[in-house]
C-alpha cells in the first residue's frame, strides 16, 4: 500500500490494518489480536467497545462469532499511534469445539476407580444456570417413583467428546427397612418423608458427579471448566476406621433391596 494511500486514509480519520494473529487455547475457542495503525487524535473515536462485533468492527463479513474483547492503544512517533484490538470466540460459523479432557490424581478421592478426579475445559453456548442447576435422581421406592435433586451427574458426552464411565452402575441399596439417604446431599423434603421409619444400614454410589466448576464469559460464549469425582455416602458400617469406603463391606450388602439408575 503506498504512502498516499495510507496518509489519505489516516487523514481522512481511518484505520490501517498492520498485522493479525490468532491463537487457540486447549478447549477450541479462539483469540485474534489485530495491531491498527491510527492517527492519536483518532483514538477515541475508533477505540471499539467491549463486545463489538468483529464485523461490526472491521465491515467484513469473516468472524462473525468473533467479539472485541479488550483494546488498548500505544503511542507512536509522528502523532500516530497502534490500536491493538483483541477478539474472542470461535473463527467459524457453527458449531462448538470438543471438550478437553484431563485426569488428575487425588489420593483418598476414589471410591471404586483411581484415586483421581475428571476434569473437562470446553466451550457452551448454555446459560450457566444449566451447569450449575445440578441433576436429579429418580428412584422407583415401593412402586412410586422418586425424584431427588442431587450434584450434577458428569454427562455421557459433552460437545460430542465422549466422558470416562463410571467405575461401576450408579446406584441405592438399603435393607428392608426404609431410611434416610445422606440429608448433606438430597432434600430435606425426602428427610422428613422418611423420618418416622426406624434406623437401618443403606449406600449411595452417584457415579462421577461435579465436586467444583469454573466460569468465564468469553465474547458470546461460556468458558467452563469442571471437575468429576466419584460420589458414595452411606451409613458408619460402610467405612473403616480411617474413613475410607469399605468396599468389601459395601459390594457384601446382605438383606437389601437395590435401586440402579
Amino acid at each position: 500500500m503506498s504512502a498516499v494511500i495510507i496518509n489519505t486514509a489516516l487523514n481522512a480519520g481511518q484505520k490501517i490494518l498492520r498485522k493479525t494473529q490468532s491463537s487457540s487455547e486447549v478447549d477450541g475457542l479462539v483469540t485474534i489480536v489485530e495491531t491498527y495503525v491510527i492517527r492519536s487524535q483518532d483514538a477515541a473515536s475508533l477505540e471499539p467497545d467491549r463486545n463489538t462485533t468483529f464485523n461490526a468492527f472491521t465491515g467484513t463479513t469473516k468472524y462473525a462469532r468473533m467479539l472485541v474483547e479488550t483494546t488498548r492503544v500505544e503511542p507512536l512517533d509522528g502523532d500516530l499511534a497502534e490500536l491493538i484490538v483483541t477478539y474472542v470466540g470461535l473463527d467459524y460459523a457453527s458449531g462448538l469445539p470438543p471438550a478437553y479432557i484431563t485426569v488428575v490424581g487425588q489420593p483418598g478421592v476414589g471410591v471404586f476407580g483411581a484415586d483421581a478426579s475428571v476434569v473437562v475445559k470446553y466451550v457452551s453456548e448454555d446459560s450457566l444456570f444449566n451447569t450449575l442447576r445440578g441433576s436429579t435422581l429418580n428412584l422407583a421406592l415401593g412402586g412410586s417413583n422418586l425424584i431427588l435433586p442431587t450434584k450434577r451427574l458428569m454427562p455421557a458426552t459433552i460437545n460430542g467428546t465422549a466422558m470416562p464411565p463410571n467405575p461401576r452402575q450408579r446406584e441405592y441399596r438399603r435393607n428392608m427397612v426404609a431410611s434416610l439417604v445422606s440429608a448433606g446431599t438430597f432434600s430435606q423434603s425426602y428427610f422428613s418423608l422418611l423420618s418416622n421409619f426406624g434406623p437401618s444400614r443403606e449406600w449411595l454410589y452417584a457415579g462421577y458427579v461435579q465436586t467444583g466448576i469454573s466460569f468465564a464469559r468469553r465474547g458470546s460464549f461460556n468458558q467452563i471448566e469442571e471437575q468429576f469425582t466419584e460420589f458414595f455416602r452411606g451409613t458408619d458400617n460402610f467405612y473403616t476406621s480411617d474413613g475410607l469406603v469399605n468396599i468389601r463391606t459395601v459390594e457384601g450388602f446382605p438383606n437389601m433391596k437395590s435401586f440402579p439408575f
